[in-house]
C-alpha cells in the first residue's frame, strides 16, 4: 500500500492535485490532505506515509522546515518539493534535507504523475530492503540467543567423544558454532563440585540451585576470563576457560574460584570443591576432562577447597596411578555400559601391538594396565574384584603373555566378562544399594550425604549425582519418603501414639513430622491412621 501526504497551504491547490492526478493508475492507494505545516505533522504521526507532496512556501512553518522536522524524527518518506521560486539555494537545500525532486508550479500532472512513479519504485526498493534487513536481523537475533546453548552443545560433544579430537575436525566444529579456533586453542577445565547442602532441598528445589551455581559461576569466574560454563551429561557443572597461550594465572584462578565457594556458601547455602585442571591444547581436553571426574571420585576426605590437577598428590588426596587418554576413555566406556564401543577400541589397541618387537614384559604391562582400568571402574560402580570372574573363566596372565595371539584371545575374554558385570548391574549400582540399605537401617538415626558416602567411600558430589541418576530422587527426598512409609506401616499395625512414632524416626517436633507426613502421603497422621483404628 503506497500513502501520499499533499502539504499545502493553498486549499484550492491542493484539491487541484488531487482530483489531477490519476492516484489509482500510478498505484496509489491513499491520499491525504494538509492545509499547514502542523496539521501535516499531525498526519505524519498517525499514518505510515511514504511519499509528501510540500510546497515550500507556507506561513508560520515552510515546507523547507517541516522537512527538517521530519528528518529530526528519523522519518524517511520520500519528499517532492512543489515551490514557485526557481533559485537555486532553495534547490539546493531541499535536496540537503532529503527532498526527491524539486518542481516548479504550476505543476503539470503528467510530469508530477512520472515523478511520483519514480518515487514509488524507489519506496517499494526500500521495502524490500528493508524486509530483507528484518529477517536478516532475526535470523541474527534467534542465532545470538542460541549461540550460548549451541556453545554449550560444543563443548559436550567433544567431552562425550561426539567430536573427533583432531585438530581439523574440531576448527569445523568450532566454524559450524561461529567460534575461532585461535580463540580456545588451549583452555582449562574447573569442575565444580558440590560436596554439601547447607539445608535439606527437594528435586525441584536442588535442579533450582544448581542452575543458580550455573549463573553465578558465569558472572564471577568468567567476570575477567573468556570461556563458557556447561553442564555435561553427568550433571557435573564445568567451566572451560580459553586462555590462549597465557599460564601464569594460577593465583589469579585460584581466587576466583574461592570467593566463587564463599559466595556459594553464603547465598546458596552448599559447600563445594573446585578442581582446576591443566593449561592443555583444546584437543586434549578430554584428558583433562577424566583426570578431573578421577580426582574428584578419588577425594573422599578433602571437601570445600580448590584442587589442582597438577599437584602432586598428598596424604589428604589420594589419586589412582596415571592413566593413558584411552584407558580413562575405556573406563568411562564401560561405566557408561558402551560394551560395543569398548571391544571396537580394545580391538584396534590389540591389532596395533606388533608380534616382531613386542616382549613378555611389555605384553604383561598391557595386561595389568587394561586389569587396571576394569578394577577402576568396578570401584566406581561399587563392584567387588571377585564378582568379575563369577561367569567367565579367562586364562590368567602367565598364559596370556606367551604370544601376541592369546594375549588378544584374553583381552576380548576379560573385556566380555566386564562388559557382562556391568550389563547385569547397570540398573542400580551396588553403591545405591549399599546406600539404600544403609538408611533403611538407620531411619532412626540423622543422616546426611558426607555419612551416606563414607559407608561406600566414595566422594559426596559423586554420590548425590549417581543417586539421583540411577533412582530419579535426590538423596533427602527419598530418605523422607522412606521415614514417612515407616511412619505409615507403624501407625497402620501398632498403637504407639503420633508423638513416640516420631521421635523414634528423630523428628523431636510433631508439628514439623506431622507436616512432612502430609506432604508425602497427603493426610495428616491421625487422618490416616483413623481406618485402621475402626
Amino acid at each position: 500500500m503506497i500513502r501520499v501526504l499533499i502539504v499545502d497551504d493553498e486549499i484550492y491547490a491542493v484539491k487541484g492535485l488531487r482530483s489531477g492526478v490519476r492516484w489509482e493508475l500510478i498505484g496509489v492507494d491513499e491520499v491525504y490532505e494538509a492545509y499547514h505545516a502542523p496539521m501535516a505533522q499531525q498526519v505524519l504521526l498517525e499514518q505510515p506515509i511514504d511519499i509528501v507532496i510540500c510546497d515550500i512556501e507556507m506561513p508560520e512553518i515552510s515546507g523547507l522546515e517541516l522537512m527538517e522536522w521530519v528528518k529530526s524524527r528519523g522519518m524517511k518518506p520520500e519528499t517532492i518539493v512543489l515551490t514557485c521560486h526557481s533559485e537555486f539555494e532553495y534547490a539546493k537545500r531541499a535536496i540537503h534535507l532529503g527532498s526527491f525532486e524539486y518542481l516548479l508550479k504550476p505543476v503539470v500532472y503528467t510530469e508530477l504523475e512520472e515523478t511520483l512513479l519514480t518515487a514509488i519504485s524507489r519506496v517499494k526498493e526500500k521495502r524490500r530492503i528493508n524486509e530483507t534487513d528484518e529477517q536478516y536481523n532475526k535470523i541474527v537475533e534467534l542465532w545470538n540467543s542460541r549461540k550460548p546453548m549451541l556453545v554449550e552443545r560444543f563443548w559436550q560433544d567433544l567431552l562425550e567423544r561426539r567430536v573427533s579430537t583432531s585438530p581439523e575436525a574440531i576448527r569445523q566444529s568450532l566454524f559450524t558454532y561461529d567460534m575461532r579456533m585461535s580463540a580456545v586453542e588451549r583452555v582449562r577445565l574447573i569442575l565444580i563440585s558440590v560436596e554439601s547442602w547447607e539445608r535439606p532441598l527437594n528435586e525441584r528445589d536442588e535442579l533450582i540451585m544448581e542452575f543458580a551455581l550455573r549463573k553465578s559461576a558465569e558472572e564471577m569466574l568468567l567476570e575477567k576470563l573468556s570461556g563458557n560454563v556447561i553442564q555435561d551429561h553427568r550433571g557435573n557443572i564445568m567451566v572451560v576457560l580459553h586462555l590462549g597461550e597465557v599460564d601464569a594465572v594460577r593465583e589469579e584462578i585460584e581466587t576466583l574460584c574461592r570467593n566463587y565457594a564463599e559466595a556459594c556458601s553464603r547465598y546458596f547455602y552448599c559447600r563445594l570443591s573446585c578442581y582446576i585442571g591443566e593449561l592443555t591444547a583444546v584437543n586434549d581436553v578430554l584428558q583433562s576432562y577424566l583426570t578431573l571426574l578421577n580426582k574428584e571420585y578419588r577425594n573422599v576426605s578433602m571437601a570445600g577447597g580448590i584442587i589442582w590437577s597438577e599437584d602432586p598428590a598428598d596424604t589428604k588426596v589420594k589419586t589412582a596411578a596415571p592413566f593413558t587418554e584411552s584407558m580413562l576413555d575405556w573406563a568411562d566406556l564401560l561405566e557408561q555400559g558402551a560394551v560395543t564401543e569398548l571391544a571396537l577400541r580394545l580391538e584396534e589397541w590389540t591389532d596395533a601391538i606388533d608380534p616382531r618387537t613386542t616382549t613378555v614384559d611389555s605384553l604383561t604391562a598391557s595386561c595389568h594396565a587394561l586389569l587396571q582400568v576394569i578394577y577402576y571402574a568396578m570401584h566406581r560402580k561399587g563392584l567387588q574384584a571377585q564378582q568379575l570372574y563369577e561367569n567367565h573363566r579367562c586364562s590368567g596372565v602367565e598364559t596370556a603373555t606367551r604370544s601376541v595371539g592369546q594375549f588378544k584371545t584374553w583381552v576380548r575374554c576379560i573385556a566380555g566378562a566386564a562388559g557382562s558385570l556391568f550389563t547385569r548391574t547397570m540398573a542400580v549400582s551396588p553403591i545405591v544399594q549399599k546406600v539404600k540399605a544403609y538408611i533403611d537401617e538407620h531411619l532412626n538415626e540423622e543422616l546426611s550425604r558426607e555419612q551416606l558416602a563414607s559407608i561406600a567411600f566414595v566422594n559426596p558430589a559423586y554420590l548425590s549425582r549417581l543417586f539421583r541418576k540411577e533412582t530419579g530422587m535426590v538423596l533427602t527426598d527419598y530418605i523422607l519418603k522412606e521415614r514417612m512409609d515407616r511412619a505409615a506401616e507403624l501407625l497402620s499395625t501398632t498403637d504407639r501414639s503420633i508423638s513416640e512414632i516420631a521421635d523414634g524416626l528423630s523428628y523431636g517436633n510433631f508439628s514439623y513430622f506431622a507436616r512432612l507426613f502430609r506432604k508425602v502421603h497427603g493426610v495428616t497422621p491421625q487422618e490416616y491412621r483413623k481406618p485402621y483404628r475402626r
